[in-house]
């Protein structure tokens, strides 16, 4: 598992035998160190038996470029992943099973070729194709055990093992033993999956990469999951700094804490709150941050800020430099739909308070075929902003301004583009377009409506959050990723299933293959529009489960892989906010064993 079948001319395996005083120190007599350079399994099992019951016996796990000291200089080629458990850091752990649930719960897909014994711990190795980047292998190596939380100094590149059929002279209380036998722990194999099965496949250094990835998306995901979400149901009125109100909601983590304190102090203040209401809601605040501070530091920083004008910490991201972080903590809260502040106070209502709606009759196959991204953002606007403009109504002119992006300085739709698009939308009769009396020829004051078919009362609407659209309009997400979106919700309302492949049908484009169907989830997860967790059946099959969240609400994400699901749409149903798609296995075509998905083999 260690070493190739055959060594190169120069290239020796590095095998150590160590007698250790009895407080663990290395003798200084030349017969307490014995290094010895063997180029066979022979001359191996000879070193073993030769000092396994004198010495502390190991090998070092990259083969050895000539007979040198077995420096990083000097390391050649490693075929194995090595994980180091020591009992006495994981105390709760009762046997080598429990360690290596202990793995799986935190990467489940991250086979465990051998399990070795070494009498105070338990040593893992992983296979991986054979390689000689060395610095590769053992950073892959060190991000492992900081995730498993194994013994970082197994990440050495340098790194030596104990290999089974030695004996450890290392008692329970650190002391070295080389004379009492029954004292001393036989290092031995708990498993060995090395080659087992026609199916048996070395790890790749990127699939493990990819692994890794998976973990720390997920460990995000959660972060982002288990926070306090924003209320919309609750807003009784249109709120200014709406971005500062959740974080009131939510908390902040550790390095934005400070900064949110102050704004929130600020808004206090501008509502003219009592001193006491200030101190007692920061005081609210910091218990939900991560990780609180002491509720002195609070205390003392209210008073701060309540006493120096200094700290003039409101306004929306755009009044901070582009530069400074301040503006990106702003932004990443920011859901300028329903902010007062971000629309210099205009009281925008917003159509059942937390959802834009698209009518089902919009979403034929048919429909997917002929209408475009942009055409569908068009429809999100008017459906959301239909009551926001009082007996003027809505006009071109309002939709041109709702279509600029703030970040990106320009309107997502020219202005030529744009009447193009109304006008197809005009002669498909999904809406009507009625000129101004008193502006005829001016198409900008034209006043827009859904046409009627869609304006009918109870009819069926797919609901998802308006900031899907603002990522549109921000260039985050694509044309495509959006109507990708819009039939990912539709396929889980309508209780079929979100397959690539039965998207692709739903679609009914001949360009969007499941493979590009794909793609675009994986933009949407990285754009954060929804949050893709990955689940294993009992059986193997591995699928998706889609959270919907805003996605101006969280952290950037990676991308993610191919998947299967059914939908529960008793869940969907109940709203938006954090809303969880359970999903149930289904149809898997390239069907594999527990086995062969555990050593990385995908569908």
């Amino acid at each position: 598992m260690l070493y190739p079948e055959k060594l190169k001319d120069n290239e020796y395996i590095r095998m150590i035998a160590l007698r250790r005083d009895t407080d663990g120190n290395v003798g200084t007599n030349e017969n307490d160190k014995k290094i010895w350079y063997v180029k066979s399994f022979n001359a191996f099992k000879y070193f073993i038996n030769e000092f396994r019951e004198t010495h502390d016996v190991y090998n070092q796990i990259a083969t050895n470029r000539g007979k040198l000291d077995g420096t990083i200089t000097s390391q050649r080629m490693r075929k194995v992943i090595y994980l180091d458990f020591d009992k006495k850091e994981h105390p709760d752990m009762k046997d080598a099973r429990e360690c290596t649930q202990m793995i799986k719960n935190k990467i489940s897909k991250l086979f465990l070729h051998a399990c070795i014994s070494s009498g105070h711990g338990y040593h893992y190795y992983i296979s991986i194709s054979p390689t000689c980047k060395i610095k590769e292998v053992t950073e892959i190596n060190r991000i492992l055990v900081d995730i498993l939380g194994a013994d970082i100094k197994a990440a050495s590149p340098t790194q030596i093992s104990r290999p089974p059929c030695t004996y450890n002279h290392k008692l329970d209380d650190d002391t070295y033993d080389y004379e009492n036998k029954e004292r001393w722990s036989f290092v031995k194999v708990i498993d060995n999956r090395y080659r087992v099965g026609n199916q048996f496949k070395a790890f790749k250094l990127p699939y493990l990469s990819k692994l890794i990835n998976y973990y720390n998306n997920e460990q995000e995901n959660i972060k982002i999951l288990e926070k306090q979400k924003w209320n919309y149901e609750s807003l009784n009125e249109y709120p200014c700094y709406l971005c500062v109100r959740k974080m009131l909601n939510e908390g902040a983590d550790k390095g934005q804490r400070n900064f949110w304190h102050g704004r929130i102090v600020n808004m206090l203040k501008a509502e003219h709150c009592l001193d006491s209401k200030i101190y007692s809601v920061c005081q609210e605040y910091n218990l939900k941050c991560r990780p609180p501070k002491s509720k002195k530091i609070i205390e003392d920083d209210t008073k701060r800020f309540l006493e120096e004008d200094k700290y003039k910490l409101l306004g929306c991201y755009e009044s901070f430099k582009k530069d400074d972080p301040k503006r990106k903590f702003v932004e990443d809260q920011c859901d300028k739909v329903y902010c007062g502040t971000y629309h210099n106070g205009a009281k925008i209502s917003i159509v059942e308070g937390q959802a834009a709606m698209l009518n089902k009759k919009l979403l034929t196959k048919k429909s997917f075929r002929e209408t475009k991204g942009h055409e569908f953002l068009i429809i999100t606007l008017l459906e959301v902003y239909k009551e926001s403009f009082g007996r003027r109504g809505f006009r071109v002119r309002n939709l041109q301004e709702l279509l600029y992006s703030s970040i990106k300085k320009r309107y997502c739709i020219s202005e030529k583009r744009l009447k193009e698009l109304l006008e197809g939308l005009k002669e498909k009769k999904y809406i009507e377009i009625s000129p101004d009396k008193k502006k005829p020829d001016d198409f900008k004051e034209c006043r827009l409506k859904m046409a009627r078919r869609f304006r009918e009362l109870y009819q069926e609407h797919i609901k998802f959050y308006f900031s899907v659209a603002n990522a549109l309009i921000d260039g985050k997400i694509s044309q495509t990723d959006y109507i990708v979106y819009i039939a990912l919700v539709n396929n889980l309302d309508n209780g079929k299933k979100a397959t690539y492949e039965e998207l692709a049908e739903t679609l009914g484009l001949d360009e969007l293959t499941p493979n590009e169907i794909g793609k675009h989830i994986r933009k949407l997860w990285k754009e954060r529009c929804l949050v893709v967790v990955k689940q294993y059946s009992d059986k193997g099959y591995e699928w998706n489960k889609y959270k919907f969240v805003n996605p101006y609400d969280g952290d950037d994400s990676n991308n993610t892989d191919n998947t299967n699901l059914d939908n529960n749409m008793d869940i969907y149903n109940n709203g938006l906010d954090g809303v969880d798609l359970d999903v149930n296995e289904s149809g898997v075509e390239n069907r594999l064993s527990d086995y062969s998905i555990a050593v990385g083999l995908l569908a």
